[in-house]
């Protein structure tokens, strides 16, 4: 047997069974082994009781592992909180391996203090070209760029209704957690930016859903946004809390377009969720979905460079990020509205890039390419 044939010993650390991007993280990359050939184990490391969703138990729960792989392990976890990590799955059995941090990161300088952790890892993979840079100048590892694997697939069909999302109109969607910093994904310009589409089409079919989680945390920052969605209502609504895997793939699914007016994404996940399940994305011309919103694929909204303000990002102090033009994207905005065939193109069009460049199977081949190597 070759050593391409011989399958490498890998472990997914992770968080596996919550609804949150960090879990995605690592349930993506899990699959994406998968894909090709490779079966891994999975290391939950959650310390809560994990929620139950069917769909998640089904396809990882059969995989669970009760301590850290002896080979390679691939830690889907950020730099803050890396030391914990190690400490809670043995430093002995972490030194005895080959470890691989596959952190997220939004800005274009990386702390200190991360890297001082990140440097006990053999080498570090990175979901965007934008986050590599930033650990690259950081850290003395190897930094790979490991774009993040996007699958859609629904494990049961739920439509508008199943949302209270009305049947006929455009539907504008953005989704977002206040635990990734609500000041780094900006929904009040995603709502400003539909503002103005309501003024210029003030009879128009059109409806704007804002999915968000974590507003316990962020009491101040949900009253605001409840306000301006009242505000906008009834073209404007909410969805709170968790959904199920299959239920956030299914909003995807019936959205009309993807709306994303970020100041900063390591990767973006919610935009190329959307390309995946053909449906264009309009976003912030800036950071990590610049690697996958090829030109004809999305639209990308212009943007000025300002400061990152005081408490908005960990680490933010003297770096910069982007304050996307709400204009300018309802001016995108109202182009796929009023041109749906155009609209319907490029969210076939992205389909095709995403299921291209970033299937299971496309980035299974390019983590097991890279495993391989280290295990020769």
């Amino acid at each position: 047997m070759t050593a391409r044939e011989s399958k490498p010993d890998v472990t997914v650390v992770g968080y596996p069974f919550q609804p949150t991007g960090m879990a995605e993280h690592a349930r993506s990359t899990f699959r994406a082994l998968q894909a090709v050939g490779v079966t891994p184990r999975l290391l939950n490391i959650a310390e809560d009781n994990r929620p139950i969703d069917p769909d998640l138990e089904r396809d990882f729960g059969p995989h669970l592992a009760p301590s850290l792989g002896s080979g390679i392990n691939v830690f889907g976890v950020n730099g803050d909180e890396a030391a914990r990590v190690i400490d809670q799955v043995g430093a002995a059995a972490f030194d005895a391996a080959y470890n691989i941090a596959y952190p997220a990161w939004e800005l274009a300088s990386y702390p200190r203090d991360y890297a001082r952790v990140l440097e006990r890892f053999d080498e570090i993979w990175t979901p965007s070209t934008f986050v590599q840079q930033a650990l690259a100048e950081a850290i003395a590892r190897p930094v790979h760029c490991m774009p993040l694997p996007v699958d859609l697939k629904v494990s049961a069909f739920l439509g508008r209704r199943h949302f209270g999302i009305p049947e006929d109109a455009f539907v504008v969607l953005f989704f977002f957690d206040f635990s990734s910093f609500a000041a780094r994904k900006n929904p009040e310009a995603v709502l400003a930016a539909f503002e103005q589409v309501c003024a210029a089409r003030p009879d128009g079919d059109i409806c704007c859903v804002i999915k968000s989680r974590g507003a316990e945390a962020a009491e101040a920052g949900q009253a605001a946004l409840e306000d301006r969605l009242a505000a906008l209502a009834p073209r404007a609504q909410a969805i709170y809390g968790d959904l199920t895997d299959n239920e956030i793939k299914n909003l995807v699914r019936c959205c009309d377009v993807f709306v994303s007016l970020h100041r900063s994404e390591g990767f973006g996940r919610g935009m190329a969720e959307a390309m995946a399940m053909g449906r264009p994305a309009i976003a912030t011309g800036y950071s990590g979905n610049l690697d996958f919103m090829a030109p004809g694929t999305g639209l990308l909204v212009d943007y000025t460079l300002v400061p990152v303000g005081p408490d908005e990002y960990p680490h933010g102090e003297g770096q910069v990020w982007a304050d996307a033009s709400s204009a300018h994207a309802a001016e995108l905005i109202l182009r796929l509205l009023d041109d749906p065939a155009e609209a319907r193109a490029m969210g076939r069009r992205a389909q095709a890039h995403i299921s291209e460049t970033l299937s299971l199977e496309a980035m299974g081949r390019r983590y097991l390419d890279r495993l391989t190597a280290i295990s020769t």
